[in-house]
């Protein structure tokens, strides 16, 4: 044989080489199982920015060949991967929304059909389909239920999963929503846009409770308020229950012209709804005096205090707070309880009644203790009807029928030892406060759920309880920013207090606004001071909370509220408690 020179070889070789790559060219450009085996090539590589243009072309070419794509769902969940290393969004979005739609997609799993659907959520949100992603968080908000509200990282639960999937997009919709400037819908009909905002509503009020959540949330919350008032009218009663999560949201901010608007334009809706003598208006001339006081418009404030004190002398008697109400601080019926005043483990009210013989919905089986409230009873007045489970009852059936929403009990009394087991079960999670501070031991504090989990400030009774609870003797306990308990998220909306109608009529006319715990502190005080028809002034300082309380309680020593610090201002402190010094 004759010797070939090297050149000739390596002319060869080249000539082999073009050969290959122009084969290999058409054949993956025109071979669907060729443009599929580089895809799978490249993926497993983790280039998968170049294996996407791969797997498009092996999606047109299957699709030519007949397939459905019921057939293909599974290739296009992994070309939208690739898509997003491509930051190509608008396309991954469609992929994802195509395969997901399609019968075989039934058969992921709920983790990793939520996964899929989170990457939907996400490159919706980074192409401008806002619409599309709050559907999608909001659904996984109502299947997160009790776990929305809970620290559940460690939580092995579904429920914990999509509730994490939630507060991981918190930054992403900071980022897309301008939080001074609302987004504006256009995408469907009016019933769609309608539903936009009711999640957006939805998400903008969870991550209004959480501790960095309020850019995120004034962005949605804004948005589904211009939708609802653009819908709806700003005299809606959809629009004006967003006043009260969106308000405060401003509010801490340092929105507060933005805030005073919401304010004053909820003010006059409830104003033509239920008259300008209504007492119900209290809620937001206390919230509009707040935000003047802020302001410096002391003025404003005091006369907006005095309106307020005119409907309430009108509506309820002007002798009202003249009233001996010794013996609720001494039944420990209005009796501060926090982390600065504890219960001890063998206190135990006497007068445990069962919820549902006063027809009040329970979550749980009737005849268990948590479904039990003290009587609390008035004894100059008709025990039938003046009580604290009567006067839920009575709360709980106006709100369901304002709201349509189902509500119920969900946890009433909890001896020191039941609070203690569930402390040390969940208590790490939120939602359960350590035993010895938690007014469920004391029968008076009533949990309340809206729709089988617990209340949300976006519900409809939510906006109920806050406008009318006072007039049943309620407060709510663990207002936004409030530092009574240990642990990072300690506001409830759905812990609601009977402190008695008298007291709750005083906080809501009289008392520091969000301040709950420093006001029944100091209750004497401010009874005293009402009782002479005097008040706290707008600029002022409030006298009753720089006076040292004297807090009187059951005979018995070993009932005795045990204040954390034996000297001091414990009315001004209440919320300054040093966290190395919080029970344990």
């Amino acid at each position: 044989m004759a010797f070939r020179s090297p050149t000739y070889l390596a002319g060869a070789f080249l000539i082999l080489a073009i050969s290959f790559a122009i084969y290999f060219n058409v054949a993956v450009r025109v071979d669907s199982s060729a443009a599929l085996a580089r895809f799978d090539q490249l993926t497993a590589q983790n280039a998968s920015r170049r294996a996407a243009v791969h797997g498009e072309r092996a999606l047109r070419l299957l699709t030519k060949e007949g397939q459905s794509e019921e057939q293909l769902a599974p290739l296009m969940l992994r070309v939208a991967d690739a898509q997003l290393s491509r930051n190509r969004n608008e396309r991954a979005a469609g992929l994802l929304r195509d395969a997901l739609a399609t019968k075989s997609s039934d058969t992921l799993n709920r983790r990793k059909r939520a996964l899929y659907e989170d990457k939907l959520a996400r490159a919706s949100v980074l192409s401008g389909d806002i619409e599309t992603a709050v559907a999608i968080y909001a659904s996984f908000l109502d299947l997160a239920g009790d776990d929305a509200v809970r620290s559940a990282d460690e939580s092995a639960a579904i429920s914990a999963f999509y509730a994490d999937r939630v507060a991981e997009a918190e930054q992403l919709f900071a980022a897309a929503l301008n939080h001074a400037r609302p987004y504006e819908s256009t995408v469907g009909a009016r019933e769609a846009q309608l539903a936009a905002a009711t999640n957006m509503a939805s998400l903008g009020s969870f991550y209004a409770m959480r501790e960095h959540g309020a850019y995120a949330a004034a962005g949605l919350l804004s948005s589904a308020y211009l939708i609802r008032t653009k819908l709806l009218g700003g005299d809606h009663q959809d629009t004006v229950q967003l006043t009260l999560v969106l308000g405060p949201v401003y509010s801490g901010m340092g929105r507060l012209d933005d805030a005073e608007k919401l304010y004053l334009d909820a003010f006059h809706a409830q104003e033509q709804l239920k008259g300008a003598n209504s007492p119900d208006l209290s809620l937001y001339i206390k919230l509009l005096t707040g935000i003047y006081e802020r302001q410096g418009r002391y003025t404003e404030a005091q006369a907006l205090q005095e309106h307020m004190r005119n409907l309430f002398r009108d509506a309820f008697g002007a002798q009202r707070y003249a009233i001996n109400r010794e013996r609720d601080r001494r039944e420990d019926i209005n009796r501060p309880v926090s982390q600065l005043f504890l219960l001890k483990s063998d206190y135990a009210p006497g007068d445990l009644v069962s919820a549902a013989e006063f027809s009040i919905p329970t979550a749980k089986s009737p005849n268990i203790d948590e479904m039990k409230l003290r009587l609390a009873g008035d004894p100059d007045a008709d025990p039938r009807e003046a009580n604290l489970p009567a006067r839920l009852a009575q709360l709980i059936s106006l709100c369901r029928s304002e709201s349509g929403e189902r509500i119920s009990l969900r946890s009433g009394y909890r001896s020191y030892a039941t609070q203690k087991g569930l402390y040390a079960n969940i208590g790490g999670k939120g939602t359960v406060t350590p035993p010895g501070m938690s007014e469920h031991q004391t029968g008076l504090a009533a949990d309340i759920n809206v729709e089988n989990r617990f209340m949300r400030p976006s519900d409809r009774a939510y906006q109920c309880f806050e406008e009318n609870a006072y007039r049943f003797g309620f407060i709510l306990s663990y207002p936004p920013g409030n530092n009574y308990l240990p642990g990072a998220d300690p506001y409830e909306p759905w812990h609601w207090r009977y402190v008695g109608v008298s007291t709750a009529q005083l906080y809501r006319e009289a008392g520091p606004y969000q301040k709950p715990q420093e006001f029944l502190a100091a209750l004497p005080c401010y009874q005293e001071r009402a009782a002479n028809g005097v008040f706290p002034a707008s600029g002022e300082d409030d006298l009753c909370l720089s006076a040292k309380p004297e807090i009187k309680v059951a005979a018995s020593e070993k009932d005795r509220l045990q204040p954390a610090e034996e000297d001091g201002d414990a009315a001004r402190i209440l919320n300054k408690l040093p966290a190395a010094r919080a029970p344990r």
